[in-house]
């Protein structure tokens, strides 16, 4: 690496991170994805990003802990009955909830199927 990149890369993360303590604002530890373990019925497997919906919802509250509960497991199982009835993830995805200005898309809206579950 060329010296006057590593400079470049060395002043690119001094920025960063002096903007960062100026901010003033504590840093969430985003979670990594997770696979939700693909049923009988479904489509696809299930991926859940932490990282996309944080971008969207600014509080981990939000969801945690009145919709999941904070430990990965112990919500109990994922199923499209209890998300359509409006439970777990059709709290929000019911096609009424706004989030950062846009609707949601509904767990029950059959165009948008592919964009949890993935082949």
């Amino acid at each position: 690496m060329s010296s006057h990149r590593s400079w470049t890369v060395a002043a690119a993360v001094v920025i960063g991170l002096v903007l960062l303590a100026l901010s003033g604002s504590a840093q969430v530890k985003i979670q990594p994805d997770f696979t939700f373990e693909k049923g009988k019925e479904s489509p696809g497997t299930v991926t859940f990003s932490h990282a996309k919906h944080h971008a969207k919802v600014d509080k981990c509250q939000a969801c945690h802990v009145k919709i999941f509960k904070m430990k990965k497991g112990t919500t109990g199982p994922f199923t499209m009955e209890k998300m359509k009835a409006g439970e777990q993830c059709g709290a929000c995805h019911n096609g009424k909830t706004a989030v950062g200005g846009t609707v949601v898309f509904s767990v029950d809206d059959q165009a948008k199927c592919e964009t949890c579950h993935r082949k």
